[in-house]
């Protein structure tokens, strides 16, 4: 609508109010070229019905403001597989049709009313929803994102969500800085997913003036199954640790994405090798059978006289590892020891399939995790499907299969089990794993090796442990009490073990070659 004496006293009115120290109302972060802030409440001067009169009754309980959540992003949004376009609210005498046409990457030019494709028709009153075809499934659509705009009619121009293609403000004394009208603006809704509502202004802007009061209320509209750029998609949230760190991207009211947590803690660790509990220990307190203890994820047979370790190895409190690690070298809880230094204990492991490796072992994510419809799990996070999502990157599509993005050949190709598609063609998923020590590469999966008994100290090649395809994932490093000083009882114990006699045999060993 026109400007009113509101909208063009209100950033002359803010400023005085700022000056004499007077607490101001929340202001959005929605600047004009002229340096007007928006949006306005404009109902003391026309009595109109504002934008906030028409946010769901949900919004408004979680805190929907209509000045401190306004935004002019997103301005482009990724279609989902499902489509709602509602009319909320029109507060003018225009009769303009609103519809979404295809961003063009590197375009100059901005789209013509040929290439928007009309969902709520001219002539329509609010309310009126329409529920229809999903754009992504629209013959129309190109693949990429999407912007919407109210299409030019009866002397009004054609106002977009995008920024740039609106008039620009030239005019140097009224726009020092420059830039394009806002014509307008953003709410991620904070109650119903995958929800926007755009709010328009629908005057034809100048060169020097933007000819609207800047309350927004002109259009409002409520459209669902979108979301913004990069939104949906796994991530990892940084504040967070274990489990707890799969997140998924979700859209905020600045027009970005923030990574959300998708798993919450458990109230302890089981042995499996992950974080569960989230505190950054893994499996610590773990509970395993009786003679048995927790051994990256899994519960092993404890070492001892009739279990021995690889020669290489010395039993530790239930744990096969490098002497230097029990008696001098103490590792940060997130590596192992291997070859007498701390590293990652996924370090040379290549795990198959759609395992990942944690703690120095392959497991399987996704295991136990139920996604609701529309949803697949990655990395243990339900984000939404690539059926529904278009995949960011050019050489990757959808595969129909798995709903996740794979490489182009692989789309339509369908693999048995224990295979993965590569270059268009089903190979073994053990083609190229290296799985840790104690895991083999069987039917695509690394899985555990069946505990061998060893009676008596008899010496192992610890590569031959796990067999080929496989590297020394090693065990965290602990110390252990110092053996130069241990009193008798302690090594009689360690006799009775066999443990005693492994290390003095080692020992004469070592001794004999020196």
């Amino acid at each position: 609508m026109q400007t009113s004496l509101l909208g063009r006293v209100w950033p002359l009115l803010f400023s005085v109010l700022a000056l004499a120290g007077v607490a101001s109302p929340a202001q959005a972060t929605v600047t004009q070229p002229n340096g007007s802030i928006v949006p306005v409440d404009s109902r003391a001067a026309t009595n109109e019905k504002q934008v906030y009169d028409v946010f769901k009754a949900a919004d408004i309980a979680a805190g929907l403001n209509f000045k401190t959540d306004a935004n002019t992003a997103p301005e482009v949004f990724s279609p989902l597989c499902s489509f709602t376009a509602e009319m909320l609210l029109k507060e003018t005498s225009s009769d303009l049709a609103i519809g979404w046409y295809n961003v063009k990457p590197g375009a100059t030019v901005a789209p013509t009313p040929a290439e928007i494709y009309v969902v709520i028709p001219v002539g329509s009153r609010p309310p009126i929803k329409i529920t229809g075809q999903s754009i992504k499934d629209d013959p129309r659509y190109a693949g990429g994102l999407i912007g919407f705009a109210l299409v030019a009619s009866a002397g009004f121009a054609t106002k977009y969500s995008e920024r740039k293609w609106n008039t620009a403000c030239t005019d140097v004394a009224k726009c020092p800085t420059g830039g394009n009208w806002i014509h307008s603006i953003t709410y991620v809704s904070k109650a119903i997913p995958n929800a926007f509502y755009l709010g328009f202004e629908d005057g034809n802007a100048s060169a020097s003036a933007f000819n609207n009061d800047g309350d927004y209320n002109d259009y409002m509209f409520l459209f669902t199954g979108l979301t913004c750029n990069g939104g949906g998609k796994p991530c990892t949230v940084p504040t967070e640790k274990g489990i707890c760190a799969a997140g998924v991207n979700e859209c905020n009211s600045a027009g970005t994405v923030t990574c959300k947590r998708v798993n919450n803690p458990a109230a302890t660790d089981g042995c499996d090798g992950f974080d569960n509990d989230c505190d950054g220990d893994i499996d610590e307190d773990a509970a395993c059978p009786a003679g048995q203890t927790c051994d990256r994820g899994s519960c092993t047979t404890s070492c001892s006289g009739e279990f021995p370790c690889p020669a290489s190895l010395i039993c530790d409190r239930g744990h096969c590892v490098a002497e230097v690690c029990a008696i001098g070298l103490s590792c940060p809880s997130d590596t192992v020891c291997r070859g007498s230094a701390c590293v990652s204990p996924c370090d040379g492991i290549k795990c198959p399939g759609t395992q990942t490796c944690r703690l120095g072992r392959c497991v399987d994510a996704c295991a136990g995790v139920t996604c609701a419809m529309g949803q697949t799990c990655q990395n243990g996070a339900c984000v939404i499907g690539c059926d529904c999502y278009p995949c960011g990157d050019p050489a990757q599509g959808c595969s129909k299969t798995s709903n996740i993005c794979v490489e182009t050949a692989c789309v339509d190709r369908t693999c048995n089990t224990g295979e993965v598609c590569r270059g268009g063609q089903c190979v073994s998923s053990c083609s190229g794993a290296v799985c840790p020590s104690g895991q083999e590469c069987q039917a695509g999966n690394c899985v555990d090796l069946p505990a061998v008994v060893i009676p008596g100290p008899t010496p192992m090649n610890p590569e031959e442990f796990g067999g080929g395809g496989a590297v020394v994932a090693g065990c965290g490093c602990r110390l252990a009490p110092d053996r130069s000083g241990s009193t008798p009882e302690l090594w009689a114990l360690l006799s009775a073990l066999g443990i005693a006699t492994f290390v003095g045999f080692r020992r004469s060993a070592r001794a004999r070659r020196s």
